[in-house]
């Protein structure tokens, strides 16, 4: 499996799929205190390590990202990236409890998403490679 995910990072993962964020549901495990956001019915997947910090969840046969995972997210992660304090004080309760409403959970993921792309960007954990052509995505 280690190989696996280092042939994906030495390939290309296809960053612009942070959109499907969109989609994910939040998930809060409190005991282990790990955020996560998924689809309702993950799909397979490996992990991407970017700097400890966040795992890219990456389909490895698209290259798309299909889940993220921040693991001690209130001890550590917050701690490290204030940025997501104040939203995730909004949330935190309504995540626990599941109870997200579609508006407060757009919301909140809208956030998130933006967030995280500048982190990943700042990271530089998945290098840009070149456009292959003008009518292809820019891939990471």
């Amino acid at each position: 499996m280690g190989s696996e995910a280092s042939k994906l990072n030495n390939n290309m993962v296809h960053l612009e799929t942070l959109k499907n964020m969109m989609s994910f549901v939040p998930l809060y495990l409190e005991d282990i205190d790990t955020l996560i956001f998924q689809p309702e019915k993950p799909p397979p997947a490996i992990s991407i390590d970017c700097d400890g910090d966040i795992m890219l969840r990456v389909d490895p046969k698209t290259r798309e990202i299909v889940g993220i995972e921040i693991e001690d997210f209130e001890g550590y992660f917050i701690i490290k990236y204030p940025a997501f304090g104040p939203i995730w004080k909004e949330m935190k309760s309504v995540i626990k409890k599941n109870k997200c409403e579609n508006e407060a959970l757009n919301t909140f993921l809208s956030i998130v998403q933006t967030l995280l792309k500048e982190l990943v960007d700042k990271q530089g954990c998945i290098k840009l490679s070149p456009p292959l052509a003008a009518s292809q995505p820019t891939l990471l």
